[in-house]
C-alpha cells in the first residue's frame, strides 16, 4: 500500500462567449455532408496519415521546477488561465533541531520562469499551515485555500486572495474542534470551497462533517451539506474536489467512515442542485468500501463529468486506480490499466471531451513510488510511458490545462524543489488531429463537435471570440488537408 495523505484538485477556469449549442439536426448534416467529401480527397489524406505523428506517445512531459530556498516543498494545488499565467499552491516545510516549520506557498509561472509571491502566513508560530488548492480567476483575481494552526487551538481553515500584486487573509470558517479547506472549485459564476469541520452534534454524531463555503464578495457563506458517515464518534467525512457545469448543477467528491455501520474509508460523492446538497451512492460500483477515495473532479458539462481517485483490489490486496464517469443520468466505474502493485491517483483534467489526464503514484514491489500519468483518448484510458515523465519518485497531486499546455504537479523523493510538469503540444502544427491519438478519423471529428458544443477555446479556429460555422468549415478544411 502506497503513503496515502490527503490530496486536492486543480482546474482551468474558460471564460467564452456562450451562444446556444449546435442543433442536433445540423451537427448530423455537417458530419453526413463531411463523408461525402472525404472520399474526394482520400489519397491525399492517406499520404497525411502516414507522415502525421503519434502526440498521444511521442510528447514528454518537461520538468520546470519551482524554486524552492530551503526545506521541502510539496505542491498540492495547479491553477491556470493562459500559457503565460499558471498558479501552484502547497506548503514548504523546514526542520530544525528537534522542531520543525511548515510555510504557506506559494508560485505562479509567467511563460518562462516560476517565481514565488509571498503568501500570508497566519500561524504566529508557523508550526502549520498548508495550502491546499488554488484558483485563478481572472489576471488580478485568484484565490488560495488550506487550513492552519492557530496558537493553543484546533486546526481551521484557511483562504488568501490576490488582488494583483498581494495576498490578502479571508475571513474563512472556524469551528471549535477545527476545521480545514481542501479545495477550491466553481459552478457557473460561484466560487466554492469544501472540505470538513468539527461536528457541532452531540455524539453519537459523527467526528468530522462535510464542509461546503460559498464565496460571497471576500465572505464565506457555510452551505448544510449531509454527511455519509452520520454517527459513531471516530466516524468522519472529508470533501476533496469540487467542480460544476453551472450554479445549479455541480459535484463535490472525497472520503467517508462510519464506524458504526463498518464502512470506509469509502469513495463520497455529493451533487449540488442549485437549492441543496444530496448524497449519491456510488457504493455499488466500487470494489472495496473499506478503501477507497474520490480525490479529483473535471466537469466538462452537464453530462459529461469525471472523477478520480482509488478503489481497493481485495483479491490482489492492493490499490488500483479508480476513474469514474458522469453521462448525465448515472456514474459508471470506468476500465483503466491493471498494476502488478499498488497505484492511486490524485489529480485530473481535460483539454477537451476526448484528451483527458489523470495523475498519481505507482509502486515498485519494495513500495517505492515512481510518476503515474493516464491518458483519455475519447475511447480509452492508457498509460504514458515512464521514459516520458522525469520521475525522482513523484507524487503528483494536482493537475491544469493552461492553454494547449497540460501541468502536473506535486513532489518528489529525491528533489526538494516544487515538482511541476509540463506538456506541450508537439503536432507540428496537426490541428486536425483534435484528439491526439496520432490517427485522422471519424473520431476526431466527433471531438471537435464535441468540444465545439461545450465552446472549447481550442475549437475557436478563427480566432474571432466567437463560436460558429466558420470555425467548423476551419476544421473540416484542416481535416481533409490531413497532417503536414
Amino acid at each position: 500500500m502506497i503513503i496515502r495523505p490527503t490530496a486536492s484538485t486543480s482546474r482551468t477556469r474558460r471564460e467564452s462567449i456562450r451562444p446556444s449549442p449546435l442543433p442536433k439536426r445540423l451537427v448530423h448534416e455537417i458530419v453526413r455532408l463531411f463523408a461525402k467529401r472525404v472520399p474526394l480527397r482520400t489519397q491525399l489524406l492517406a499520404l497525411s496519415l502516414a507522415a502525421c505523428p503519434v502526440l498521444a506517445q511521442d510528447c514528454p512531459w518537461v520538468l520546470e521546477t519551482t524554486p524552492n530556498p530551503e526545506g521541502n516543498l510539496i505542491l498540492f494545488g495547479l491553477s491556470a488561465r493562459a500559457n503565460d499565467d499558471v498558479w501552484a499552491a502547497g506548503s514548504r516545510s523546514v526542520f530544525l533541531p528537534g522542531d520543525s516549520r511548515t510555510y504557506n506557498y506559494i508560485a505562479r509561472w509567467d511563460g518562462t520562469d516560476w517565481f514565488e509571491t509571498n503568501a500570508p502566513q497566519p500561524s504566529t508560530l508557523s508550526d502549520f499551515q498548508i495550502l491546499r488548492d488554488i484558483i485563478a480567476l481572472g489576471p488580478d483575481d485568484a484565490i488560495a485555500v488550506g487550513s492552519y494552526s492557530p496558537p493553543a487551538s484546533s486546526s481551521q481553515s484557511q483562504s488568501m486572495r490576490w488582488d494583483g500584486s498581494s495576498w490578502h487573509l479571508l475571513d474563512s470558517p472556524s469551528y471549535a474542534g477545527g476545521s480545514s479547506f481542501q479545495a477550491i472549485g466553481t459552478m457557473g459564476d460561484r466560487v466554492w470551497a469544501v472540505g470538513s469541520k468539527y461536528s457541532e452534534l452531540p455524539p453519537p454524531a459523527a467526528l468530522t462533517f462535510p464542509m461546503a463555503a460559498r464565496l460571497d464578495g471576500d465572505d464565506w457563506d457555510v452551505v448544510y451539506v449531509p454527511p455519509l458517515a452520520a454517527t459513531g464518534g471516530r466516524s468522519f467525512n472529508h470533501i476533496r474536489a469540487i467542480d460544476g457545469a453551472s450554479e445549479d448543477d455541480g459535484w463535490a467528491a472525497g472520503t467517508a467512515q462510519e464506524v458504526n455501520l463498518g464502512f470506509g474509508p469509502a469513495a463520497m460523492m455529493i451533487r449540488w442542485d442549485g437549492s441543496q446538497w444530496t448524497q449519491y451512492d456510488l457504493f455499488p460500483i466500487l470494489s472495496s468500501t473499506a478503501f477507497s477515495s474520490v480525490e479529483a473532479l473535471t466537469v466538462i458539462s452537464g453530462d459529461n463529468a469525471w472523477a478520480a481517485g482509488f478503489d481497493y483490489d481485495n483479491a490482489r490486496q492492493q490499490t488500483i486506480p479508480l476513474i469514474l464517469h458522469w453521462d448525465g443520468s448515472a456514474w459508471s466505474n470506468v476500465p483503466v490499466p491493471s498494476f502488478d502493485n499498488s497505484a492511486e491517483l490524485r489529480a485530473i483534467a481535460a483539454r477537451s471531451a476526448d484528451d483527458i489526464y489523470a495523475a498519481g503514484t505507482q509502486t515498485e514491489a519494495g513500495g517505492s513510488p515512481h510518476a503515474l500519468i493516464l491518458h483519455y483518448d475519447g475511447v480509452q484510458w492508457s498509460v504514458v510511458p515512464e521514459n516520458q515523465l522525469t520521475d525522482y519518485g513523484t507524487w503528483f497531486r494536482a493537475m491544469t490545462v493552461a492553454g494547449d499546455d497540460v501541468w502536473a504537479a506535486g513532489q518528489s523523493n529525491g528533489l526538494s524543489d516544487g515538482i511541476t510538469q509540463r506538456r506541450r503540444p508537439c503536432d507540428g502544427g496537426c490541428t486536425a488531429d483534435f484528439n491526439h491519438d496520432g490517427s485522422l478519423n471519424f473520431f476526431d471529428v466527433s471531438s471537435f463537435l464535441a468540444a465545439f458544443n461545450a465552446q472549447d477555446p481550442a475549437t475557436d479556429l478563427t480566432g474571432d471570440g466567437l463560436f460558429n460555422f466558420f470555425d467548423i468549415s476551419s476544421y473540416l478544411d484542416l481535416f481533409a488537408a490531413g497532417c503536414p
